[in-house]
């Protein structure tokens, strides 16, 4: 199990346990990408692409200095597969403060 970090439109974001990739696909409801932010390094985002333009907006990121939105459901997970800390949720929870 790993622990990784839910962000739902309109929700505070949470922490989960997964065990593998088929729990991820289910977080985000469907196929997913893997992205990631600039000031959030050592952090991906997976995200349902799917949703874009279906879904809520959830929040703004940049990716490669180009601005994106990420639609729906977002987990947040270590780039290098282990599980976040706290000080990784806490790093998080200041980058979606600030987006808000």
């Amino acid at each position: 199990m790993i622990t990784v970090y839910v962000k739902r439109p309109h929700e505070p974001a949470v922490a989960a346990e997964v065990e593998g990739m088929d729990d991820l696909q289910d977080l985000v409801e469907g196929d997913y990408e893997v992205v990631a932010d600039d000031h959030l390094e050592g952090i991906s985002l997976i995200v349902n692409e799917d949703a874009r333009g279906v879904e809520a907006n959830n929040f703004p990121i940049t990716s490669d200095g180009y601005l994106d939105w990420v639609y729906g459901a977002c987990v947040f997970v270590k780039a290098d597969g282990r599980s976040l800390t706290e000080e990784d949720q806490s790093r998080i929870d200041r980058f979606l403060t600030a987006k808000v």
